[in-house]
């Protein structure tokens, strides 16, 4: 996906943080850690179909962020450690299937300013008969350097799946 692309992902979801049914985490001098609402449900369906109920292949969710944050005394820096968990849902069938899905952690300022961003893929597995597969992931590291008057917990540690726009275009399409 092109760095344009991300960006306006990111900030589409960025005036909607909270992320209802999803755990989000502040303590003390922490950064904010949460999910982006715009990109935290992937449906998935079969290539070069309609998206449609009926083609749908599974559909993949962050379902909760936790972290802990290490911070300097005068909070102008922060190791932040992240725990995310997903749910992917697929209709029954007697068949296993595995997948990986691709998603992001962006530390950002305010409502406008994504200042860094990793991407990372996890792998999951329905099992023959299985509907539901919950899976976590586990960042260790991500740094929060405040710069001027601001301090760590001025700034988000923003998680969200890496969609294309036509998946983007779709969670709209739907409500989220």
């Amino acid at each position: 996906m092109h760095h344009s692309s991300i960006r306006a992902i990111a900030l589409t979801g960025l005036a909607a943080v909270a992320l209802a049914g999803c755990e989000s985490d502040k303590s003390g001098s922490c950064p904010t850690m949460t999910a982006l609402v715009a990109a935290s449900e992937e449906s998935v369906f079969v290539p070069k179909s309609t998206p449609d109920p009926s083609t749908l292949l599974y559909r993949v969710e962050i379902t909760g962020v936790r972290g802990d944050c290490d911070v300097d005394k005068k909070s102008l820096t922060a190791d932040v450690k992240l725990d995310i968990r997903f749910r992917a849902t697929r209709a029954p069938s007697a068949t296993a299937a595995e997948y990986s899905v691709p998603y992001f952690v962006a530390v950002t300022e305010g409502t406008e300013r994504v200042l860094a961003k990793r991407q990372f893929k996890i792998q999951f597995a329905f099992a023959p008969g299985q509907s539901t597969a919950d899976f976590s992931d586990s960042v260790a590291s991500t740094q929060v350097t405040a710069k001027g008057e601001k301090r760590t917990y001025d700034y988000q540690v923003l998680v969200g799946l890496q969609l294309t726009k036509e998946q983007l275009e779709y969670n709209r399409s739907q409500g989220h």
